[in-house]
């Protein structure tokens, strides 16, 4: 692996090791009941993130010049990180859209940008593979596991609950 990699990797997982631990942090101030499942998740996790960190750091050891490689990131000089960053922007505006607009309003945005922007298929396919698919989701959920996925903030500022 070149040192451009190393370095990369391990500023990825000293990222998601801070996530990690900050979200094991805030889950310690719940009562013991509530806080039961993060923590039976986040322990282990937090332990693979630490392993995790261990092992880039001895791999990148000797290879890493993060100063430059990091000014190779910035400037969008690194093609690979790029891709990624692009993956990592996608989820950020989909996490976006379900939060402001719920579940069933942001997977369909999300679904037509990918199919229709990304993929460059056609409008009418865009709009129809969007609303089957979350009309399935919504027939799924709903109807069949009786699971109410979460409305969104714009419903819940319309049912008067606010921010």
């Amino acid at each position: 692996m070149s040192g451009n990699k190393k370095t990369l990797e391990l500023v990825f997982s000293l990222f998601i090791g801070l996530l990690v631990l900050s979200a094991f942090i805030s889950s310690l101030m719940y009562d013991l009941v509530s806080a039961r499942t993060p923590l039976v998740i986040l322990t282990p996790l937090l332990l693979l993130s630490g392993l995790n960190i261990k092992r880039a750091w001895s791999n990148a050891s000797g290879h890493i010049d993060i100063k430059s490689d990091m000014l190779n990131v910035f400037q969008f000089k690194n093609k690979e990180f790029n891709a990624v960053a692009g993956f990592f922007g996608w989820m950020v505006f989909l996490l976006g859209l379900i939060f402001i607009t719920g579940h069933y309003v942001g997977a369909t945005v999300f679904m037509f940008f990918l199919i229709y922007l990304v993929s460059e298929e056609k409008l009418s396919l865009a709009i129809i593979i969007s609303i089957i698919i979350s009309f399935i989701i919504y027939m799924l959920f709903e109807h069949l596991f009786n699971i109410e996925l979460y409305r969104g903030l714009i419903y819940r500022i319309w049912a008067g609950y606010g921010f």
